[in-house]
């Protein structure tokens, strides 16, 4: 084909080459002039499997054009009921690293009306190729928390309001100075002083500077530092550049990136259920982080309390591709979709995926749900 409109090319006007085009699409079906558009808002830890699922999707409706903006959670999040306020369209999905922020941010004004949990995830802690100490953490030697406090490292994490992988990062220490000091004998442990006062040591700060602002501090006899960005995966950069020696993330992003990483206790990853590890999901509930509601003047706070990791789905209430949109998440919940997720970027399913109001599902997505 290319070669003969090569030919043509040589004694033919440019407006019949324009015809020809026109002309093969039309035999294949396809009208280039209807061009749909599905928006999808998303957590950046969902990057890769999101990308991964726009090209499927994008194969199978050649006449759609999936575009997908990722950003922390609750600042993407924020910007679909920004859309919303200023009467433009809301994105079509808004996809979340923490499905309770669907309900507790777009329920009440009236912007969505259901979600589906469908997919967990574990933090741990990443690091760089020669991090001091990372070796002593990979052999057992020395513990993850004891290198962050006690040597000069640069440890990063993501803001805690604009990303749930950034206010899961306080968590993890909370945890882990319940877990191997405060309560350490609870667990059958002897409390280990390295953990004693870790979450002011290594988060400094009054609840509403905490996790923010980074530096140095007192409590960290080594003068390590605090790194902070907006987004979790924004820091992986710096890790590859070796301007950060750890950063905490969620597992999936570091089995995609190829990053070394350090696994961390059920008790502290926030990544178990009681059927699993029994008690372990009243444990998590101890910890809890103050996080911007409402940016003001003056900035109202909410607490967000330990539980486990797991992201959520919805489609807008005034979504405008909204058929497009369900197809989209049947494709997500379909088994290609988890082995997109489990086996492609090594993320678990969720098994079932839940709904909150099945009532209210498109109704192509309720029969994808009840398989």
């Amino acid at each position: 084909m290319n070669r003969r409109m090569a030919g043509i090319a040589l004694i033919a006007m440019p407006t019949l080459l324009t015809l020809g085009v026109m002309a093969g699409c039309a035999e294949q079906g396809e009208d280039v002039s209807q061009t749909e558009t599905l928006t999808v808002y998303h957590a950046g830890s969902l990057y890769q499997p999101f990308q991964d699922l726009e090209a499927e999707f994008e194969r199978t409706h050649p006449g759609v054009d999936v575009l997908l903006e990722s950003g922390g959670s609750a600042k993407m999040i924020n910007k679909a009921i920004a859309r919303e306020q200023a009467g433009e369209l809301p994105p079509d999905i808004v996809a979340s690293a923490d499905y309770t922020l669907i309900p507790d941010r777009l329920y009440e004004p009236g912007y969505a009306d259901w979600y589906i949990a469908f997919a967990r995830n574990t933090m741990v802690l990443c690091y760089r190729d020669d991090a001091p100490g990372a070796d002593d953490m990979s052999n057992g030697t020395r513990t993850w928390y004891e290198v962050l406090r006690n040597e000069p490292v640069k440890y990063g994490h993501s803001n805690p309001d604009d990303d749930p992988c950034g206010y899961r990062t306080p968590m993890v220490l909370q945890l882990a100075q319940k877990y191997y000091y405060d309560e350490a004998a609870s667990f059958g442990l002897s409390p280990d002083p390295n953990a004693d006062d870790l979450y002011d040591a290594l988060i400094p700060g009054t609840e509403s500077e905490r996790g923010r602002s980074g530096g140095t501090s007192e409590a960290r006899p080594s003068a390590s530092v605090e790194v902070v960005r907006s987004k979790s995966v924004e820091l992986i950069h710096l890790l590859d550049s070796g301007d950060l020696d750890y950063a905490f993330e969620y597992r999936s992003v570091a089995v995609q990136e190829g990053l070394g990483f350090i696994e961390l206790d059920d008790h502290v990853n926030l990544s178990r259920t009681n059927e699993e590890v029994p008690g372990v999901e009243e444990f998590y509930k101890q910890a809890a982080v103050q996080i911007v509601e409402d940016a003001g003047p003056p900035p109202t706070y909410k607490t967000e309390t330990g539980k486990s990791i797991v992201y959520g789905i919805t489609i807008p209430s005034h979504a405008q591709n909204r058929d497009r949109a369900a197809e989209f998440v049947n494709l997500l919940l379909s088994e290609s979709g988890r082995h997109t997720f489990e086996v492609e970027n090594g993320q678990p399913f969720l098994k079932p995926p839940l709904c909150d109001h099945p009532e209210n599902l498109p109704a192509a997505t309720k029969d994808v749900l009840a398989q």
